[in-house]
């Protein structure tokens, strides 16, 4: 057993899409997540919590805890993988090189010829690993933390994001009726907190918001902000989608419920189908997007190999 697959080829990216295109045929948009006691799906030997297009696919797994293992990492720890058990795959990028006559060369050859003036080609190939859920993993003790958030601190972390946020819009309450973002005037309306059901829900319609104003030119520079785009559009439900994964994010990183209090829109799910339908690299590109706006909100350095 390997950790790496590349031998078999598979369209990882139509794969990906047909799970979301699946779970919104449901009535289900995948990345209003419900997330358990136990946080985040992350890397349990090395602690690192999914990021991007694996944030979603780790998180919508059929287990309980969301921790996983890659079988190298199992192995060194003296465990081994149940008989019957599912692998999950993780995606990433590998990035590869060609020359002017179509050759590929490794990275410090590209940057080399990049460095005398020589065109590259820069390739970004999807890859992806196995890895398995603790539950399938025997001989391995596992301590499993348990995750209490209290209710005053989840609102106080809510109201550190928006007041920390680098180069905010204008929040204005001018509008009790709307929850929009305005790119021409880079102002972010909100209603009263008063108004809604819950501050939960307040915050998660003030993620949405804050998630779509990264994109004005002098933040992130993103073209569904920074171009009309009109409604039912390509650009206009690729828009929506960034700023949907956005408020996903940060409300799991403060511990709110998104899926609880979030109605699914049957517009929105339904321009979503058909954009995605049409682009199969769309909702890695949507993930991505999301994943810059949330670090940009909460000014967390990453480097972007894709």
């Amino acid at each position: 057993m390997t950790q790496k697959n590349t031998s078999i080829k598979r369209d990882l990216y139509q794969e990906v899409t047909n799970k979301m295109i699946a779970l919104l045929e449901n009535g289900v948009a995948p990345w209003r997540c419900t997330w358990n006691q136990y946080g985040l799906a992350r890397n349990f030997a090395t602690g690192h919590v999914y990021t991007g297009i694996n944030y979603f696919l780790m998180n919508l797994t059929p287990h309980p805890i969301p921790y996983f293992m890659s079988f190298k990492q199992v192995k060194a720890k003296g465990g081994k993988i149940r008989k019957g058990a599912k692998a999950e795959a993780v995606l990433f990028y590998k990035t590869l090189f060609k020359d002017d006559d179509e050759n590929f060369v490794g990275y410090d050859q590209a940057t080399a010829l990049k460095g005398m003036g020589a065109e590259v080609q820069t390739i970004p190939m999807l890859k992806y690993y196995n890895v398995f859920n603790i539950e399938d993993i025997e001989g391995i003790e596992f301590e499993i933390p348990e995750v209490e958030l209290k209710e005053n601190e989840r609102i106080e972390k809510c109201e550190a994001i928006i007041k920390n946020l680098p180069n905010a819009p204008e929040y204005v309450f001018e509008d009790a009726n709307k929850a929009y973002y305005a790119p021409k005037s880079d102002k972010l309306n909100m209603p009263d907190i008063k108004q809604f059901e819950t501050a939960e829900n307040y915050y998660s319609t003030f993620f949405h918001e804050l998630t779509h104003s990264t994109g004005h030119s002098k933040r992130l520079n993103r073209e569904g902000i920074t171009k009309l785009n009109p409604f039912g559009s390509k650009s206009y439900s690729k828009e929506e989608l960034i700023a949907e994964m956005g408020a996903s994010f940060l409300s799991a990183y403060v511990g709110i419920n998104y899926d609880e209090i979030t109605e699914n829109s049957a517009a929105y799910l339904k321009g979503w189908l058909k954009v995605l339908k049409a682009d199969k690299k769309l909702i890695f590109k949507a993930a991505a997007e999301a994943q810059k706006a949330v670090d940009y909100i909460l000014q967390v350095k990453r480097k972007y190999e894709d």
